[in-house]
């Protein structure tokens, strides 16, 4: 395993109320991660996203790119060579995300990634899992933020199911902001609505006994930490992570933070001014989960996104093998055994659909949960051929949808059916029902995939060898892929392959496809 060059990372967390920089030294010979600083602003950009859509308002701008430079500076300063960047719910919502990311790039040289919702719960997982031993029984991880909501269900270390929800503690605020404190009707309201938008969540995971939620959110230490004061247990509310304590300890807190205003709940032992606004909607999510899940303890987790960003990236950069998810692998394996798919075409478009998405990362923003679904999809691309030939992207879609896939939640086998349904013949459409069932962010995705699938395997069937190198370029208009083959006469299947992937690959991604494929004879020797 070669070592890691930078020996300190850096993690900028860009949430809808905070922003959090994270500094870290890497073991160059175990790749453990040592934390040396946290840092944490509060900014605030939800509460001034303006409009439908919505957009940053320029003083949240100011603030955000005020807090960027003091972040860059005190990372760079404490000698980190990588800084990775990631912006969540406010970053996905705000029409104008993209001025703030470029002024970041522009003046600070800083990156920002803006996670999908369930990368950003995968992430949230990958943190926890480190900074905690999970339990053997079911578990939940819930991060609440100013925007959203992570769901993270799991059972002995794998997710089983995760989901991002619109209902942070902002976010409720805005949309149920009187009276303070909140009437006994305002209440049953929120609680009604909250229960409204988990259940399908709730029904996705029926068969899982949830015995333990682990809260990683500033809103849930914040609740540890009340919690703790109460009970006298002044050393647990400052050092909170990995606090236990049971649902009765919790009630009693609840109880005080929805029938106290605004200005007593500021003088209460843990609080922080900055979450005492928000606090009381936070305390009621927490509470409709307890009253839906047989859940006897509750922990409480100082690990979430920012350190999962960290080893992440650890991960990654030694081979991966923190990501690796064997049922998941050994499900998709089994099905293309079962349907017998030729094998080595299988993994070579695997290796092209991933190859792909390395390379176009830039363009599509996606991350590592949709890499997963478009490499499963790629392997099991042509599995509709046990069936019949003709028509096999539609057989593929049937076998996907109605094949038992352990490891796999229902959105996601919708998902990776649609990829397969779409990786030859017509493009997507809205009057097809299993397109049409999906949510409007899926669609993106299926958009931004699909098209790496159809080209993947078309680059699988022309070239039966691994090329020599592949690189791509891009501009407003146009993106260049390069690849460098040893074999030859493959430039003659250019107009086949653009016959398949140019339409969609333009309409996906905004510019026009081209290939260049460079001959470069083997050696002999």
């Amino acid at each position: 395993m070669r070592r890691l060059m930078a020996k300190k990372l850096a993690a900028l967390d860009l949430g809808t109320n905070t922003f959090h920089l994270l500094i870290a030294q890497v073991d160059p010979e175990t790749s453990d991660l040592r934390i040396e600083r946290g840092l944490r602003e509060f900014v605030f950009l939800g509460r001034e996203l303006e409009g439908d859509p919505p957009v940053f308002s320029e003083a949240g701008m100011a603030r955000a790119m005020e807090v960027l430079r003091r972040f860059v500076e005190i990372a760079r300063q404490a000698g980190a060579e990588t800084l990775l960047a990631c912006g969540t719910e406010a970053f996905r919502r705000a029409r104008n995300a993209s001025d703030l990311i470029e002024a970041a790039r522009h003046e600070l040289g800083l990156s920002i990634r803006v996670l999908s919702g369930a990368e950003e719960a995968r992430l949230i997982h990958e943190g926890v899992k480190h900074g905690l031993p999970l339990p053997e029984e079911p578990y939940l991880v819930l991060d609440i933020g100013g925007g959203s909501v992570e769901l993270i269900f799991g059972e002995k270390g794998q997710i089983r199911y995760l989901v991002s929800l619109p209902l942070g503690v902002t976010v409720l605020q805005r949309r149920f902001p009187e009276p303070d404190p909140l009437s006994a009707a305002m209440i049953e309201t929120i609680q009604a609505y909250l229960d409204s938008v988990i259940q399908p969540a709730v029904e996705a995971v029926a068969r899982l006994e949830v015995t333990h939620l682990i809260g990683c959110s500033g809103t849930f230490k914040t609740l540890g930490r009340l919690i703790a004061h109460q009970v006298g247990d002044s050393f647990a509310a400052q050092t909170i992570h990995g606090y236990r304590f049971g649902p009765m300890l919790f009630y009693p807190v609840y109880q005080r933070l929805l029938t106290l205003p605004l200005s007593e709940r500021l003088r209460l032992k843990g609080m922080q001014a900055e979450r005492a606004p928000y606090i009381p909607y936070g305390a009621l999510l927490v509470e409709r989960i307890l009253r839906t899940f047989p859940i006897s303890t509750l922990v409480v987790s100082e690990y979430a996104l920012r350190e999962g960003i960290l080893y992440d990236y650890v991960s990654s950069t030694e081979g991966g093998l923190l990501r690796e998810k064997p049922l998941r692998e050994r499900t998709v394996a089994s099905l293309g055994e079962k349907y017998q798919l030729v094998q080595t075409h299988a993994a070579q478009t695997r290796a092209w659909a991933e190859k792909l998405f390395d390379l176009l990362r830039p363009l599509h923003h996606l991350g590592q949960i949709e890499r997963e679904w478009l490499a499963y999809a790629a392997y099991l691309h042509d599995i509709g051929h046990f069936i019949n030939p003709s028509g096999h992207h539609k057989h593929g879609l049937y076998i996907l949808l109605n094949s038992p896939m352990p490891g796999f939640t229902p959105e996601e086998l919708l998902i990776l059916a649609n990829l397969v349904r779409y990786h030859r013949k017509s493009l997507p459409s809205s009057e097809h029902f299993h397109y049409g069932a999906l949510p409007r962010s899926q669609k993106k995705v299926i958009g931004l995939l699909a098209p790496l699938v159809r080209l993947a395997d078309q680059l699988a069937k022309y070239l039966r060898h691994d090329p020599v190198r592949v690189s791509a370029t891009w501009t407003p208009t146009e993106v260049q892929i390069e690849v460098d083959t040893t074999e030859g006469g493959v430039a003659a299947y250019l107009s086949a392959i653009y016959a398949e992937v140019q339409d969609f690959f333009e309409r996906s991604y905004n510019r026009r496809l081209v290939l260049r494929f460079s001959w470069h004879p083997a050696s002999s020797g």
